[in-house]
C-alpha cells in the first residue's frame, strides 16, 4: 500500500474524497456559525470572530508546519515504522508546543482590549483551534497514503454532530456563547481521538526521543511557507481595511472569501499528488515521476482556465445571489481576483513537484518575495487606486509565485 503507485480511477477517487471532505467541513462550519450568530447577536459573535482569528493567526507558532512535512514524508515513507516513526514525532511536538503556545495566549490575553478578547473567550477559541491542528495532523497522514476515504466519512460524521448538537441549544433558546463554544470543543476533541485511534490501529504509533528535532528542524521550512501564505492571503484585507475604512473592507472580502474557498480545488489536488510524486520518486521511477508530473501541469492549466473563466464571466451573477444587490459593485473585484484562482491551480501543480523532490526551502524563497511585493506594492497601491488596485496587486504576486516556483523546479532540473 505505501509503494504502488496509484492509477488514474484510484486519483480521483482520492481527490474526490478530499475535495469533498475539505467542503464539507466548512460548508458544515458555516451552517453552524450561522446558527450561533443568530442567537448570541453580533456582539457576543465578534467577540468570538476576533479570538477564534487570533489564535489562528498565530497556530503557525506550534504547528509548525508539520502537517505540511507529514504529507511529504508519508509519500516517501518505504513502511509502516517510518510512518508510525514520523506520526509520533509530529504529534509530541504538536503537543509540547501547542502547551506553551496556550500559555502565551494566556499571557498576551491582558495586553489586549478586554472588550474584544474577552480572557475566557480567548482561551477556548485556542482550545478549539489547538484540536483541530491535532487533527489535522492525522488527516495529513491519511493523505500522505492516498486512504482518503478515512478523511471523508469521519469528517463528514464530525461536522454533522456539529450541526445537530448546534441546532440544539438553538431549540433550546440557548443564547450563552460559552456553551457553543464548549460544544464545539466536545465534538471536535471526539473527531481527534476518533481520527488518531483508526491511524494507530492502521500504521501504530512510535515515539523516538532520537527523531524529535530532527523533525523539528526539516518541518521549519514548511513553517515559514505557512506564515507567508497567510501573510500573502491575508494582507490584503488587512491593509485595505486600515487604510480606506471598512465600507471598503466590506466590499472586498466577500469577493476574496469566495476566491478562497474555492482554492479548495487546486489544494486538494496539491495533497493528492504530492505523496504520489514523493513515492515515484523513492521508486527511482524517471519516467513515472516525467508522465505523472505532466499530467498534473497539464490538467491543472485547463482546471485553472475553466475556473477563471467561470469565475470571472459569471460574477455579477454570483454576488447578487450570494450577497445582494448592495455588493454589485463588488463584481468587477471577483472578476479580477478570478485570474488568482486560474493562476493558484498551475502554482499548487509546481508546488507538489518542488516539495515532492525535497525543494522546499527553494519554494519558500519564491513565498517571500511574493509575500513582500504583495505587502508593499498594497501599501503604495491602495491610497491611489482603492481596492481595484489591490486586486491586481494579488494578481501580480500570484503571478510572481508561479514565476518564483518555474524559476526554481527549472534549475532543479538542471541538476543531475
Amino acid at each position: 500500500m505505501l509503494n504502488a503507485l496509484p492509477n488514474g480511477r484510484q486519483l480521483l477517487t482520492n481527490f474526490a474524497s478530499l475535495l469533498s471532505s475539505m467542503g464539507l467541513a466548512r460548508l458544515a462550519t458555516a451552517a453552524a456559525w450561522i446558527l450561533v450568530a443568530r442567537q448570541v447577536g453580533p456582539g457576543s459573535y465578534g467577540q468570538f470572530v476576533a479570538c477564534f482569528a487570533l489564535a489562528r493567526l498565530t497556530a503557525v507558532s506550534f504547528s509548525w508546519g508539520l502537517d505540511g512535512w507529514l504529507l511529504w514524508k508519508g509519500g516517501d515513507s518505504p513502511d509502516r515504522t517510518t510512518l508510525a516513526r514520523n506520526s509520533g514525532a509530529a504529534l509530541t511536538w504538536k503537543v509540547g508546543l501547542g502547551v506553551l503556545w496556550m500559555g502565551l495566549l494566556s499571557g498576551l490575553a491582558g495586553w489586549f482590549n478586554p472588550d474584544v478578547f474577552p480572557h475566557t473567550l480567548l482561551l477556548i477559541s485556542g482550545l478549539i483551534v489547538w484540536v483541530e491542528e491535532l487533527t489535522n495532523t492525522a488527516w495529513s497522514v491519511f493523505k500522505s497514503t492516498l486512504q482518503n476515504d478515512i478523511t471523508f466519512r469521519v469528517i463528514t460524521l464530525v461536522q454533522l454532530a456539529l450541526v445537530l448538537w448546534t441546532a440544539l441549544l438553538v431549540l433550546y433558546d440557548n443564547r450563552q456563547l460559552d456553551s457553543y463554544l464548549w460544544v464545539r470543543v466536545a465534538v471536535a476533541g471526539a473527531g481527534c481521538l476518533w481520527a488518531w485511534f483508526i491511524l494507530w490501529q492502521r500504521f501504530g504509533l512510535h515515539l523516538e526521543r532520537a527523531a524529535l528535532l530532527p523533525t523539528l528542524v526539516a518541518a521549519t521550512p514548511f513553517a515559514g511557507s505557512a506564515f507567508l501564505a497567510i501573510v500573502n492571503e491575508r494582507a490584503d484585507i488587512a491593509i485595505i481595511g486600515q487604510l480606506l475604512g471598512q465600507e471598503q473592507a466590506g466590499l472586498y472580502a466577500p469577493a476574496s472569501t469566495l476566491v478562497s474557498s474555492l482554492l479548495l480545488i487546486p489544494a486538494s489536488a496539491y495533497a493528492v499528488m504530492v505523496p504520489v510524486l514523493a513515492r515515484a520518486r523513492r521508486q527511482q521511477n524517471a519516467g513515472q515521476v516525467q508522465r505523472l508530473w505532466r499530467r498534473l501541469l497539464a490538467g491543472s492549466s485547463l482546471l485553472g482556465f475553466l475556473l477563471a473563466a467561470g469565475l470571472s464571466l459569471s460574477a455579477p451573477w454570483l454576488m447578487a445571489l450570494l450577497y445582494g444587490a448592495n455588493f454589485a459593485s463588488a463584481a468587477p473585484i471577483l472578476a479580477i481576483l478570478a485570474l488568482v484562482l486560474g493562476l493558484r491551480c498551475v502554482t499548487f501543480a509546481l508546488a507538489a513537484a518542488l516539495v515532492a523532490g525535497g525543494h522546499q526551502k527553494q519554494r519558500l524563497q519564491a513565498q517571500f518575495w511574493a509575500a513582500a511585493t504583495n505587502v508593499v506594492a498594497n501599501l503604495f497601491v491602495a491610497p491611489i487606486w482603492g481596492i481595484t488596485g489591490v486586486a491586481w496587486v494579488y494578481v501580480t504576486t500570484e503571478a510572481i509565485l508561479l514565476a518564483g516556483y518555474g524559476w526554481a523546479w527549472h534549475r532543479q532540473k538542471q541538476r543531475p
